[in-house]
């Protein structure tokens, strides 16, 4: 068992718990499994309807500690209209810009479809809330701060401004884009700018992409090159703790960034024994692993239509 494993190293070095913060939590909440009875975990989902399934699902959680917050984290506090769209992962606190989504992906074959997901279904008003004045501990680090919010994520890393100038986060996954689908939504570069200045590395930037291309047909309307996906920054090395240069590269490679995770770790301190047995550990379970197999034994158009 992992915590059997790791949980004795963590507490050698004098860390006995995580802190984990994912933003547009959703259906689920992102976090390492095996190490949850040592994760103070918060969720922030200002969607009242996914917020209450993220109770129930969590309602009998694994965590240290739990908070699920309707709340809404922007750059402002007080109250704002939060846009509730007809699937609710497209919902954003800024509105669709239809014309430019019109623009660059009108003539794909699944475009009315993409255009029906982002249409505003209902208009509610929740509590936004700045990170920096959430956070109430003085000495809190935040471990890994997922961020996912269609759009408002500059808004979230201007509120958390104090946290991040005194180095306070550790890892942050935050979805970004190359192509305006919200009005007044920041780009890419922006954050990616703003990151830098703040002493973060960017580790990875994991787009989202369609890859099958149909044999038949008109195939420059089907195939989509997504605009967005993930950016990975962790914190500089020379701004971390020894204690943070374990807890960052344990998970750099539970996210799998082996080799600079296991960098971290040799740059820690740890003896040789310790990071030979937090390197060595395989995050992939039983059940993924087998899907994975199932994925590349798979014929490509059978996959392709599973998926769809």
């Amino acid at each position: 068992m992992l915590d059997n494993q790791i949980i004795p190293i963590l507490n050698h070095h004098n860390i006995e718990s995580l802190f984990f913060i994912d933003v547009g939590a959703k259906d689920k909440l992102d976090f390492i499994h095996e190490l949850s009875s040592i994760t103070n975990m918060v969720g922030f989902e200002p969607n009242p309807a996914e917020l209450q399934l993220l109770q129930e699902k969590y309602r009998k959680h694994p965590f240290k500690s739990l908070e699920l917050s309707g709340q809404c984290l922007s750059d402002t506090e007080g109250e704002v209209s939060f846009n509730i769209t007809k699937h609710a992962s497209m919902s954003s606190l800024l509105e669709t810009d239809a014309d430019n989504y019109q623009k660059h992906f009108g003539l794909y074959s699944n475009f009315n479809s993409w255009k029906s997901n982002i249409e505003i279904e209902n208009v509610v008003k929740v509590a936004a809330v700045k990170l920096d004045n959430f956070i109430k501990d003085q000495n809190a680090v935040i471990d890994y701060l997922k961020i996912d919010t269609q759009g408002s994520e500059l808004k979230i890393l201007h509120g958390a401004e104090k946290l991040l100038s005194a180095k306070r986060i550790n890892i942050l996954k935050i979805e970004v884009s190359t192509i305006a689908v919200y009005q007044n939504q920041v780009m890419f570069s922006d954050i990616d700018i703003y990151l830098r200045d703040k002493g973060y590395v960017l580790v990875d930037f994991i787009t989202y992409r369609q890859h099958y291309k149909p044999v038949f047909g008109n195939s420059h309307k089907s195939y989509h090159s997504a605009p967005c996906g993930d950016a990975v920054y962790v914190l500089k090395p020379e701004f971390l703790t020894n204690q943070n240069k374990v807890k960052s590269g344990f998970l750099l490679l539970w996210m799998g960034y082996y080799s600079l995770g296991s960098y971290l770790l040799r740059e820690s301190g740890l003896s040789m024994q310790e990071h030979n047995i937090l390197t060595a550990f395989d995050f992939v379970s039983r059940g993924e692993k087998i899907k994975q197999l199932l994925k590349n034994i798979c014929p490509p158009i059978i996959l392709h239509w599973l998926t769809k």
